[in-house]
Order: C-alpha cells, then structure tokens, then sequence
C-alpha cells in the first residue's frame, strides 16, 4: 500500500508542478499579450495621427489654393475697376483742358 500511497504522492506533486507551470505560462502569456496590444494601440495611434495630419495639410492646401483663387480674382476686379476709374478721370481732364483752353481763347478775343 504504501508504494501505492507513494505512487499517488507523486502524481499529485507532478499535477501541482504541472499546474504551476501551466499557470506560470498563462501568466507569460498574458503579459505577451498586454504588451502586444500596449504595441498596436501605440501603432494605430501613430497611424491615426498621420493621417489626421495628412488631411489637415490636405486642407490648409484647399484652402490656401481657394484664398489664392479668390485673391486673384479679387484683384482683378479691383484692377479693371481702378482702369475705369481711371479712364472716367482721363475723359474729364481733357473735357477740363478743352474747357480752359475756350474759356482762355474767348478771352482773348
């Protein structure tokens, strides 16, 4: 009996070693698996980032483009506007000339 006693003692330490060891790899396991997705939140976030800063260069560039378009256009406007302006003064100044210049002749006569 007692090698049977001694027997069963045995295979009851070997389960014990057994099942810590089992546990102990559980645990390995689960840190491996912490740091596996400590890892990939820390790489989707550099991802995410990226191309949250790649739209927002996108868009500073739309707008920096559409700024430009509307300066353009704005500036031309103000151009011909000031070319009107411009013309109107030059039209009045020879009626103002041509007016001076009778006004001097009929004084003369």
């Amino acid at each position: 009996m007692s090698s049977k006693i001694k027997v069963y003692a045995d295979a009851v330490v070997k389960y014990e070693t057994n099942l810590k060891e089992i546990e102990k790899k559980i645990a390995e396991d689960g840190k491996k698996l912490i740091l596996l997705s400590e890892s990939l939140t820390q790489k989707l976030k550099s991802v995410a980032e990226e191309y949250v800063t790649s739209i927002s260069a996108e868009l500073e560039r739309k707008y920096a483009e559409e700024a430009n378009k509307l300066r353009l256009k704005y500036g031309e406007e103000r151009s011909k506007e000031i070319n009107k302006i411009k013309q109107l003064a030059e039209a009045n100044l020879d009626k103002a000339v041509d007016f001076v210049i009778s006004k001097l002749l009929e004084a003369y006569k």
